[in-house]
């Protein structure tokens, strides 16, 4: 005996053939959910380390995790402000247990005294909009802005320069007895 039908009927044919199909698409669905799982596992490692450089010399604790959401978010506000198709995520090193709270844009370094979120976020955020433009774009710019400094004028260089007083010319009409001028000579 076969294992299929022997009529040759189309419908037999048909059935045949979508077994032999389902498994093969079970078995892309399957690959397809354990490729994801896999890339889920991976990129939770991946975050789970940190996505900057970090000096702790005085072993202070930090939420790791957090500074890493924030850094995140952080790129991903400043690509929204400045309407970037891709997130821009700074480099720098993080050092916990500094003498203040500073940014040294030279350094790539964000300094804290201890763990704060707020300084944390506004370091990254300056040094990721630091990272935004290329020197050369941020020499253009500053040119650019002291080019429009020196085309600007005040509101009143504006009208001196561009409203001329009027010419004054002898008044054709004799002087008004009601404004205090002398009163019209008869002839």
């Amino acid at each position: 005996m076969r294992d299929r039908p022997q009529s040759g009927s189309r419908q037999a044919t048909q059935c045949a053939n979508s077994d032999k199909y389902r498994g093969e698409f079970r078995g892309l669905g399957i690959t397809i959910a354990q490729s994801i799982g896999v890339a889920l596992v991976l990129m939770q490692l991946g975050l789970s380390q940190t996505l900057f450089d970090v000096r702790n010399p005085k072993n202070q604790k930090w939420p790791e995790a957090d500074a890493n959401r924030v850094y995140m978010s952080t790129a991903r506000a400043i690509a929204a402000e400045f309407k970037l198709s891709q997130p821009i995520y700074a480099h720098f090193t993080l050092i916990l247990g500094a003498d203040e709270n500073s940014v040294d844009i030279d350094a790539r370094e964000l300094r804290l005294k201890k763990w704060d979120t707020y300084f944390y976020a506004e370091g990254v955020l300056r040094l990721g909009f630091d990272q935004v433009m290329s020197s050369e774009a941020k020499m253009r710019l500053a040119r650019r802005a002291v080019a429009e400094s020196k085309a600007t004028v005040t509101v009143d260089q504006a009208r001196t320069a561009s409203t001329p007083s009027p010419p004054s010319y002898p008044s054709p009409w004799p002087p008004s007895p009601l404004h205090g001028w002398a009163p019209y000579s008869r002839h």
